[in-house]
């Protein structure tokens, strides 16, 4: 069993890549679990397959560069377990020292002969809303029958500083095409995640006869581009709706 990263830019020089888990019920030692980030590897390349992360948290990154990589070889490992969220992020090393971090990645690693979670997803504007495709799970492909998308919406019931830990979902697609339209109407009630660069959410999960895997979660950010042309032009017809006194404009073009 194992996590494989994304791809990020070439380069030989090396990553940095850090995780962390949620809280275990096996084990309750560090109270502020969510916060403590476990040191995986420093790797070359622009792919790795991550099965273990090394279990102390006190391992130094701070002055890290080329000429000041530590032996963690010979370190204490922990495996990734079945059915448990870990969330990932990535630094780069230079002659300078270490950049800063990537911004955060979940993933969940599925329980045996329930599938993994869609990997390679791809979002771009279309004349209806956002188009998304992905490629089928690594693991338990063969057996899948249906996928499902879900996207962050605005919940006014939930207060602020529970939005990005309790965010609620709701499904716009159901079937076993791995692509899928969302349209605009489903996209002027998207929440609008600003905990780094304001970004609207999407999760992605596969389904064989066991059930649902776990799902992949993507931030779509809120760029210069025309995919977010699309959201305010979705939200501004869904407050609006069709009294015909749309007035409003967006210096981002369509």
């Amino acid at each position: 069993m194992g996590i494989k990263c994304g791809r990020w830019p070439r380069s030989p020089r090396p990553r940095c890549i850090t995780t962390k888990t949620s809280p275990s019920k096996k084990n309750k030692k560090i109270q502020n679990d969510e916060d403590a980030w476990y040191t995986v590897g420093i790797v070359k390349g622009t792919t790795f397959t991550v099965q273990n992360y090394i279990s102390d948290t006190n391992v130094d990154l701070s002055n890290l560069s080329l000429d000041n990589l530590p032996n963690l070889s010979g370190l204490p490992v922990t495996p990734l377990e079945h059915g448990t969220a870990y969330k990932f992020r990535i630094a780069a090393i230079n002659s300078c020292g270490r950049g800063e971090f990537s911004e955060e990645s979940a993933f969940k690693t599925c329980l045996p002969g329930f599938p993994g979670a869609p990997s390679a997803i791809k979002i771009s504007k279309s004349v209806e809303g956002a188009h998304l495709s992905w490629e089928p799970p690594q693991v338990a492909a063969e057996g899948i029958f249906e996928y499902s998308v879900y996207l962050a919406v605005r919940s006014n019931t939930q207060p602020k500083e529970a939005a990005k830990s309790q965010l609620a979902f709701v499904r716009v697609y159901c079937g076993k095409a791995n692509t899928c339209v969302v349209p605009a109407a489903s996209l002027g009630s998207a929440h609008v995640d600003s905990s780094t660069k304001p970004a609207i959410i999407f999760r992605i999960a596969a389904r064989n006869d066991k059930g649902y895997g776990p799902a992949t979660q993507v931030r779509t950010r809120k760029r210069k581009s025309r995919l977010l042309a699309v959201l305010m032009s979705a939200r501004c017809q869904f407050l609006c709706g069709n009294r015909g006194i749309v007035r409003a404009s967006s210096k981002y073009p369509v």
